[in-house]
């Protein structure tokens, strides 16, 4: 039976990765900028298969964060999962980037958080997303976009939080009593991650969460 060799891609998160997993294993990765070019991208993760003696014949599954991020990174990073799904054969998905805070944060053991847990992420200088994490959600359950000033208005008096704020959030969220939740490396959860998702053919789209 072939073994499942998947191509993941984040070019959403400031820290944008590609990587390589084959079960249990992170094979190889690489850094990405979520700024790069359609021209780099590609010799990058050909470099990133031959490295790992892999080729994208190889290559059995793809899965790619699909936002939030910038217009032109998500768009970058749909169009290469979609044509290696088509070209290849090979089913994809299309994973939001606030699921895979969600692994991280339950990945290995964490310190016990008082409060609810919640995913933030800077989409614009007074605008956020929001999702709470674990199983007592009560508001938010789905991403939600609102202003800075709606969110300080409606969070809880105790509450931790993960994601990627901009300083000036950052410190908003300091301010409003919100600590810094402790994640799991990306890498260490990734197979996880990786193997838990479904897969089909029909391609995947980006996810803006503003209607557009």
């Amino acid at each position: 039976m072939r073994s499942m060799r998947s191509f993941f891609l984040d070019l959403a998160s400031h820290d944008g990765i590609a990587a390589l997993v084959e079960g249990d294993r992170v094979i190889g990765h690489q850094a990405m900028d979520h700024r790069v070019s359609d021209a780099e991208l590609l010799p990058t993760i050909e470099n990133l298969l031959h490295a790992a003696e892999w080729t994208f014949a190889t290559l059995t599954h793809v899965a790619c964060v699909t936002g939030p991020g910038g217009f032109t990174s998500l768009r970058i990073a749909v169009t290469l999962a979609n044509t290696l799904s088509d070209q290849l054969g090979i089913p994809l998905t299309g994973v939001h980037l606030s699921d895979v805070y969600a692994a991280r944060v339950t990945g290995g053991q964490r310190p016990a958080t008082s409060g609810q847990i919640f995913w933030l992420h800077s989409t614009k200088a007074h605008e956020v997303f929001v999702r709470e994490m674990g199983s007592a959600k009560t508001q938010w359950t789905e991403p939600t976009h609102m202003t800075m000033e709606d969110l300080d208005r409606l969070l809880p008096k105790t509450f931790s939080w993960c994601g990627e704020l901009l300083p000036a959030h950052q410190q908003v969220i300091a301010e409003r009593g919100g600590a810094a939740q402790a994640t799991a490396p990306l890498m260490s959860v990734l197979p996880d991650i990786v193997r838990s998702l479904s897969y089909a053919k029909p391609p995947v789209l980006p996810w803006y969460g503003r209607g557009w």
